[in-house]
């Protein structure tokens, strides 16, 4: 166990530094906040290189046993006083718990003979958008989620949030649209693509098991490429006057569908 007393310590720099993509990118880490989320990594084994934790802060007896928990799994556990640890906190009223993560990247070579249910997002750009269908597709027992494109990072501070842990047992990938293409030319995946226009009311399509939702961004939705890889196209019908749906309320809405569909076959 360490203890860093200063904000000038260069880890402690470090971890304020992962609020930015470049440096989570260049290192391959990400920053978690938490008692939730951090319980969850350590249920999940997901690798962590480090737990930070306040005593000031810290009076949950769960947060107390993460630690413990942690310290076994041998990770390095680090003890900083409340002025260092409200320097990297992003809430405003921390728990005392934080943690250094080491992001977890599924390859393409990975995912051969996919099952299940996938959704592959293409160019979305809210990283809160990101978590929630993360944590939607978790409660569906899906397997993995693929990014596309220019899409946000989900090792974003606040996708880690909205995820609420799913993050840590999802697979998680990001491909290019190219790539994508000639991986599902291989897999022959179904693709069932969600559409503002005209299409199939979602109720009444008949899913397949082993599949991947497709949706595109709030602002342009699915490009012809990712159009044209669609078996089916899917509508959410819209009474009011409102022309759309938020992108991770649209995907909640399909997956719990499919769930449901799937539960009454």
């Amino acid at each position: 166990m360490k203890f860093i007393s200063s904000t000038s310590n260069q880890y402690i720099k470090f971890i304020r530094k992962l609020r930015n993509k470049k440096e989570r990118e260049r290192s391959g880490k990400f920053y978690i906040e938490g008692l939730r989320l951090i319980g969850e990594a350590l249920r999940t084994d997901f690798p962590l290189e480090s737990i930070l934790y306040c005593s000031d802060l810290l009076t949950s007896s769960f947060g107390k046993n993460a630690i413990d928990e942690g310290e076994k799994k041998g990770i390095d556990i680090i003890e900083v006083p409340k002025e260092v640890f409200n320097k990297f906190a992003l809430k405003e009223r921390p728990q005392g718990l934080a943690a250094v993560g080491i992001q977890k990247w599924v390859s393409i070579k990975e995912i051969c003979n996919p099952k299940g249910l996938w959704i592959v997002l293409d160019s979305a750009q809210d990283p809160g958008n990101i978590g929630t269908i993360m944590r939607s597709l978790d409660g569906v027992g899906g397997k993995g989620l693929i990014l596309l494109g220019n899409s946000s990072d989900a090792y974003h501070p606040t996708s880690v949030r909205s995820s609420t842990g799913a993050l840590f047992s999802l697979k998680i990938t990001k491909m290019s649209l190219m790539d994508f293409s000639e991986w599902n030319s291989k897999e022959n995946m179904s693709i069932i693509g969600t559409i503002c226009g005209e299409a199939i009311n979602y109720r009444k399509y008949k899913f397949p098991i082993d599949m991947i939702l497709l949706m595109g961004s709030e602002q342009k939705g699915l490009g012809k490429e990712l159009l044209g890889m669609c078996e089916g196209l899917v509508n959410i019908p819209l009474v009011g006057s409102v022309d759309s749906l938020n992108l991770a309320c649209a995907a909640s809405i399909v997956l719990f569908e499919i769930y449901a569909k799937r539960q009454n076959r």
